[in-house]
């Protein structure tokens, strides 16, 4: 769903870690989702149907140009981070902006981007945020325990897993 009176956003395709054209990871990226709202995001990315798209969603933060927002979406949730995604936004802002660094606020937590231009054009690069890792919920463990075709047995504190027999 879009804001009212905002105009539907150009969806850039491009594709990160691309040995060779048609290769790599393709990413959407929509440069200017100021206007969008979470529903009209979603439904982009699920046109897009690529495995995420990257919305820009603020510019200009502390007042730098080069420090902007940034949302991803999959076609069917958002998600707070994305790699390829990420290096294919600061791609194409290079070729737009210039060669540099660029600090992204993603939902997972700021990202420092450096760009540069080198023999097969531009590249990006980035320290990846810091992993949150956390206990999944009984319910959700066992399910996924189920489809993988393991049981669980606890030994202390150390869970033990096994393929099961049938």
């Amino acid at each position: 769903m879009q804001r009212q009176g905002a105009k539907t956003p150009t969806v850039l395709r491009y594709a990160a870690f691309a040995a060779t054209p048609g290769g790599g990871n393709p990413a959407g990226i929509v440069l200017d989702a100021s206007g969008l709202a979470d529903p009209g995001m979603q439904r982009i990315a699920a046109d897009v149907g690529y495995a995420e798209t990257a919305f820009v969603t603020e510019r200009n933060l502390a007042e730098n140009p080069r420090h902007l927002r940034i949302r991803y979406f999959s076609p069917v949730a958002e998600v707070p981070f994305c790699g390829h995604a990420t290096i294919a936004t600061a791609v194409v802002l290079a070729e737009r902006e210039g060669t540099g660094a660029f600090e992204f606020e993603t939902p997972a937590g700021p990202v420092l981007m450096e760009t540069s231009t080198g023999n097969t054009g531009i590249t990006a690069s980035f320290t990846s945020v810091n992993p949150e890792v956390a206990p999944l919920d009984d319910g959700a463990e066992h399910e996924l325990l189920k489809l993988l075709g393991l049981t669980h047995e606890f030994r202390g504190t150390q869970p033990v897993s096994r393929r099961n027999p049938d």
